[in-house]
């Protein structure tokens, strides 16, 4: 009986080892280096250097993840063409991607809002800060390039 015993909680203690214990760290796994986040103003809308580089580093993870990152009804993040032909900060090349940058939180799929942030020199973990772009005062749908703070 006590031979049972030990082979029960043997055979437990196995069952339980094998699971993988869930862990704060998995969001670790899609954080992106972001090179060259300032600072910038949408209109009304500041953003701190922190809050576009949140966005940015979002953007980037979701980048990385390919179409199943893509959140919304627009899908960001997404390629932007820069029809408009803005001038980006140096170290940031196409393709470029736009994503909503928000007061508030990052962006997960609710209204974008106005206000966007570009990416490009994406490579792998890596992506670069191009600049931030908006609606805010840009006819029909297109965009116009944000301040430097």
């Amino acid at each position: 009986m006590v031979a049972l015993q030990n082979l029960v909680v043997l055979a437990l203690s196995v069952v339980a080892l094998a699971f993988p214990t869930p862990t704060t760290e998995a969001s670790d796994l899609f954080k992106r280096a972001i090179s060259g986040a300032a600072a910038g103003k949408c209109g009304n809308n500041a953003f701190t250097a922190t809050k576009v580089n949140e966005a940015a580093s979002a953007a980037a993870s979701r980048v990385a993840q390919g179409s199943q990152g893509q959140v919304g009804r627009n899908k960001y993040p997404h390629k932007f063409n820069n029809r408009e032909g803005f001038k980006f900060l140096p170290g940031c090349s196409a393709p470029f991607y736009e994503f909503p940058i928000l007061q508030s939180k990052v962006y997960t799929g609710e209204n974008p809002g106005p206000d966007r942030v570009v990416i490009g020199s994406v490579n792998g973990a890596d992506a670069a800060y191009c600049g931030l772009i908006t609606h805010t005062g840009a006819g029909g749908n297109n965009f116009v390039q944000c301040d430097s703070a």
